[in-house]
């Protein structure tokens, strides 16, 4: 039977199934999508997954060059401004904006971020990080210029929030978010977690480029935790009950394991930013070697815990034998 006799079984579905079909793709996949017929150019505004990332719009040669960045960021704004337009009573789960040098877009942001809380989502993304950034560093509060709403910590249909290079940033106004599961948290001062975390609802942490924290307990009963290259003080001690998974990567801290689980599915200890030293790492009695004896012990045999997948880097391992 000659192939174009064939039905197409995609095309007879209504709607509704198309919706959820494309819902499952990615942003940028869903968008492709308007070019297979007329009917898909507003099927597929419909996805309740939008996410308007920068680098979605602009490739790394157009980044290269301040003339096409300008105008290639014109354009991913216009394209921004159009979509939203355009959307109506259509409900909305996810919704992400990621734009660096946000300087320039406060306006649009600000609007985008309200409209956002008015379709209630469940899952919301603001990140305002730069690419050009290697680690917390690098980042000015001069650079930090968006400010998050009081709408969005009062939003209680949110069941995951991503906050990235945003000022005067509170997560403890998140504590009373009854449906929030996970937080993620990058590339900004970081002050005061300790009331949102030992909540009982929240499952997954994660801390990337944060600077300026001010406790030394990790607690609560999230089943993940991941940290990554974060300003802590000398001591860092976790009180995770459930934690099933566990990374840290970063600089060598004095860790303590106060309540944890006896087999933790997934941990993973990353100190390679500090293999540059090699004179140092080759002395077996370091402050450094101490201490990193000193956790997996603790995490370990002496803690009565085993993982089952165990991940350290060589710098641990030519540090501790």
């Amino acid at each position: 039977m000659d192939s174009c006799d064939q039905p197409d079984i995609i095309s007879n579905l209504p709607d509704v199934l198309l919706v959820l079909i494309i819902s499952c793709l990615s942003f940028k996949e869903c968008v492709q999508t308007c070019a297979l017929s007329k009917r898909w150019r507003s099927v597929y505004l419909e996805t309740r997954n939008v996410s308007f990332k920068e680098t979605d719009f602009l490739s790394p040669s157009v980044d290269a060059n301040p003339i096409r960045n300008a105008l290639g960021r014109i354009v991913f704004v216009d394209y921004v401004c159009c979509w939203v337009a355009r959307i109506h009573d259509h409900p909305i789960d996810t919704f992400e904006i990621s734009v660096s040098y946000p300087k320039t877009y406060l306006d649009l942001i600000e609007s985008l971020i309200a409209f956002a809380v008015r379709k209630k989502v469940k899952n919301l993304v603001l990140d305002f990080s730069n690419q050009a950034w290697r680690n917390f560093h690098d980042v000015n509060n001069q650079d930090l210029v968006v400010e998050i709403p009081q709408s969005v910590y009062d939003l209680t249909s949110l069941e995951s929030l991503k906050v990235a290079a945003c000022m005067d940033f509170d997560p403890a106004k998140l504590s009373n978010l009854g449906k929030l599961k996970s937080v993620s948290f990058g590339w900004m001062e970081l002050k005061n977690p300790e009331p949102l975390l030992k909540t009982s609802r929240i499952e997954s942490l994660s801390m990337n480029e944060c600077w300026g924290l001010d406790f030394e307990l990790v607690s609560g009963d999230m089943r993940e935790v991941a940290i990554k290259n974060c300003d802590f003080f000398l001591n860092c001690t976790f009180d995770l009950p459930r934690v099933d998974i566990l990374k840290y990567s970063g600089d060598i801290l004095r860790f303590e394991f106060d309540k944890m689980n006896t087999i933790i599915s997934e941990a993973e200890f990353d100190f390679r930013v500090l293999d540059s030293n090699k004179d140092e790492s080759n002395d077996p009695n370091t402050a450094e070697g101490g201490m990193l004896c000193h956790l997996l012990n603790n995490l370990l045999d002496n803690g009565g815990r085993s993982a089952t997948t165990l991940t350290v880097c060589p710098f641990l391992l030519k540090v501790c034998f």
